[in-house]
């Protein structure tokens, strides 16, 4: 294990800081993550952390994997509001698009060494590190367990890939029970079957209705959302244009993946091509009011409010390597959800789940896609994939209450 960390240090990183420096010149994604990391440290030491009676910090790689650990710092603020919450990123998507009050501090993760990370939590002394998913940093970690601070992983999933770090961890709080009974088999870290905290932050955000009501209005305004979309989910998108779906859905709504001047004109260029009317907003509005046939999305924040106004989701991220985005939003949202072949990422426990009780829906093509709309379109069958999907979100709420029982019990 020393051994690997020292060619990490002194190898790996370099490498990768040099990489990122020269894609910096042209990626500026790239190049606001390498700034980032560069003022992290004085953030920190700037950092007012007497005002409060302990430190946990969190980490996550992205704006979605924080919102796997979203509830767990309301409810820990909830109840103790002398408790300072740090958070960090590794990409500008979780660091720009987070705003949470009750983070104290928002920074980006410091560069992987181990003398930055044992200078860093020198000056901070978390009492917990939360991890959140899969992005681990061994030197984080491993300065971490030195100092004996602990470290506790949420929405824990099996990898052998992964074996060589779950070791580094007090407590890991697994998805399923699947994963649980990997992960005990194999580590002695304390491991305790949770669920995943997103599902309750998504329910939490959902307005109170009934669902009855909720449901008629959904079977009838027939909207179409394309959300997260990739280039590669574009077959989708092109097809679609020419099919007669476009005059069965009132409205289709597109949101890109990556909200930017090359997306959003991939789609304006598109529809401008065959003559179709179409509108952007930046900001959530009722689509009853809107006269144009096409919606693109061209700014982030709102797409979970976007959901609660339309019938079927399609959910980009299955036909390109990185894997399908979000599906229990729109399935939280009573959403009945499409999405590409590629799952076997994060959200598969989500995509297995859901399409077991024909909630959700995986398709290899567009021929096959226009099958899933079709069997949709037909009321019954549409309401009872439509219930299934709302029913499965809540049967695997509560993780975020499991979590914090063990924790504070636990006296961690």
């Amino acid at each position: 294990m020393i051994f690997l960390l020292i060619l990490y240090n002194l190898l790996v990183l370099p490498m990768f800081i040099i990489l990122s420096l020269i894609l910096s010149i042209f990626d500026k994604k790239v190049r606001k993550g390498l700034l980032g990391r560069i003022n992290s440290f004085s953030r920190l030491k700037s950092f007012n952390k007497d005002k409060f009676s302990e430190i946990y910090w969190f980490h996550s790689a992205s704006y979605g994997e924080y919102q796997q650990v979203e509830t767990l710092i309301s409810e820990i603020k909830r109840r103790d509001k002398n408790i300072g919450i740090i958070a960090s990123f590794f990409s500008p998507s979780g660091f720009e698009n987070v705003e949470d009050r009750n983070i104290d501090l928002k920074i980006y993760l410091p560069f992987d060494f181990i003398f930055t990370h044992y200078k860093v939590l020198m000056l901070i002394r978390p009492k917990k590190i939360f991890f959140s998913s899969s992005d681990f940093w061994p030197s984080f970690l491993f300065v971490a367990n030195k100092l004996n601070i602990t470290t506790i992983l949420t929405s824990a999933r099996y990898r052998k890939t992964y074996y060589i770090f779950l070791k580094m961890f007090d407590k890991i709080f697994c998805i399923s029970n699947t994963d649980f009974k990997l992960i005990k088999k194999n580590i002695s870290s304390e491991v305790y079957e949770a669920g995943n905290p997103r599902y309750d932050r998504i329910l939490n955000n959902l307005p109170k209705h009934k669902s009855k009501a909720g449901l008629t209005k959904k079977t009838k305004n027939k909207n179409l959302i394309l959300a997260s979309m990739w280039n590669e989910d574009n077959i989708i998108f092109e097809k679609l244009m020419n099919s007669r779906l476009v005059n069965i859905f009132n409205k289709i709504i597109i949101v890109p993946h990556e909200i930017s001047f090359r997306y959003i004109n991939y789609y304006c260029t598109a529809l401008d091509k065959k003559k179709y009317s179409y509108k952007l907003i930046s900001e959530h509005k009722n689509f009853d009011n809107i006269t144009e046939k096409f919606i693109i999305i061209d700014k982030v924040g709102f797409l979970s409010k976007l959901y609660l106004q339309t019938s079927i989701a399609y959910v980009g991220g299955g036909f390109s390597t990185n894997g399908i985005h979000n599906i229990i939003e729109p399935a939280a949202a009573s959403n009945p959800v499409i999405f590409g072949p590629n799952f076997l990422n994060s959200n598969k426990f989500d995509a297995d789940g859901l399409i077991n009780v024909s909630g959700g829906f995986s398709i290899k093509s567009y021929e096959v896609f226009e099958q899933r709309i079709n069997w949709l379109l037909v009321e019954k069958n549409y309401q009872f994939s439509s219930l299934n999907c709302k029913s499965f979100v809540e049967k695997f709420s509560g993780s975020t209450k499991k979590i914090l029982e063990i924790i504070y019990d636990k006296d961690i």
